[in-house]
């Protein structure tokens, strides 16, 4: 599950980082969708019980559900942007930022493996999941 989460994270900051004006919609979802993640990430940091894990993974949810819809219509308008080897400048710039993302997002998914047996903290990871799922239909 964690390496689907880090292939789809940089699936995800690859796609939607537009160059141009033709991908500012891909931009301002990349940059809602970033902001998505950094809260995740942050909330994952600061938890210290199941019932906070549980609560940050909730409305990683609930943000995923809203803005899923919105990764899914760009990436069906742009399905030039899949393509890693020709990728446009901007792409590459990011390339950083991603993998310290994704560093910052591996370590905090590790905290949450202490707490899995805990109901709650099983329930919002299904939500989680099925919010993923939901985007790759």
């Amino acid at each position: 599950m964690k390496k689907n989460i880090l292939i789809f994270l940089s699936s995800l900051m690859f796609l939607f980082v537009g160059c141009s004006e033709k991908y500012s919609d891909a931009v301002e979802v990349n940059q809602d969708f970033i902001a998505v993640m950094n809260n995740y990430i942050d909330n994952l940091e600061k938890a210290d019980s199941a019932k906070k894990i549980a609560g940050a993974m909730d409305e990683f949810a609930d943000a995923m559900t809203k803005i899923g819809p919105r990764l899914k219509a760009v990436s069906e308008k742009y399905p030039e942007l899949k393509d890693e080897n020709n990728q446009p400048e901007v792409f590459k710039k990011i390339q950083k930022e991603s993998e310290e993302m994704q560093k910052r997002f591996s370590t905090s998914f590790m905290k949450t493996m202490q707490y899995m047996q805990d109901p709650a903290v099983q329930k919002a990871h299904q939500r989680i999941a099925a919010a993923m799922q939901a985007m790759a239909r």
